[in-house]
């Protein structure tokens, strides 16, 4: 029986990722954490209170830049390798979780985190700030190590600051996304392309 508030919450996102929120009762998340439905109350006297605790943990915090990198190198290419690092260890974590040996519709622990994500937009209250400010910081983190690169001669000096942020960040959303769909992010693909967009950009 479980009775660590946080060992609730990492039972309760196996649930949330690989359910809907309607269809995910009480009764269902006591389940999974081995409690009674009084128990589980206990800790969140409301669905929707748990969610919102899974949700800042595993979406909020974990894809929050400052708890990836605690500093950023000083270099585009030592950023690369260390952007794509934080990512293993996110994505480390989240699949250690959801490969449990449940998997209802034979997915990848990235669709399934994916369709969480879009849970997420749904039912948190007020979310559409916090993501925005989520993903304005892994921009400006972007935009500063490119800016510092270019400062710096690393770079070409005609290289459009944000532009190349967008492009380096939304490579990396878009082949989650797309790989999502078979056996999930590979990686060394990721990595490869970063260094290929590196190579394009480098004096």
């Amino acid at each position: 029986m479980i009775t660590n508030r946080e060992e609730i919450i990492d039972r309760a996102f196996g649930v949330f990722v690989k359910m809907n929120y309607e269809k995910a009762s009480i009764t269902t998340l006591a389940k999974a954490c081995g409690l009674t439905k009084t128990g589980i109350v206990y800790y969140f006297p409301h669905k929707l209170d748990l969610f919102m605790a899974v949700v800042d943990k595993y979406v909020l915090q974990i894809h929050k830049p400052a708890n990836k990198f605690s500093v950023p190198v000083g270099t585009l290419a030592g950023f690369i390798e260390q952007y794509v690092e934080g990512v293993a260890v996110a994505m480390k974590r989240i699949t250690e979780l959801l490969n449990d040996g449940n998997n209802p519709y034979n997915c990848s622990a990235n669709f399934y985190y994916f369709h969480f994500l879009s849970q997420v937009r749904m039912y948190y209250p007020d979310i559409a700030n916090k993501i925005d400010d989520l993903f304005r910081q892994d921009y400006e983190m972007w935009a500063q190590v490119i800016g510092m690169a270019k400062e710096s001669g690393e770079i070409k000096d005609n290289v459009d600051v944000w532009k190349t942020a967008t492009m380096f960040r939304q490579m990396f959303l878009g082949l989650s996304y797309e790989r999502s769909f078979f056996s999930g992010l590979d990686l060394e693909e990721m990595a490869g392309n970063f260094r290929n967009i590196y190579s394009l950009l480098k004096n």
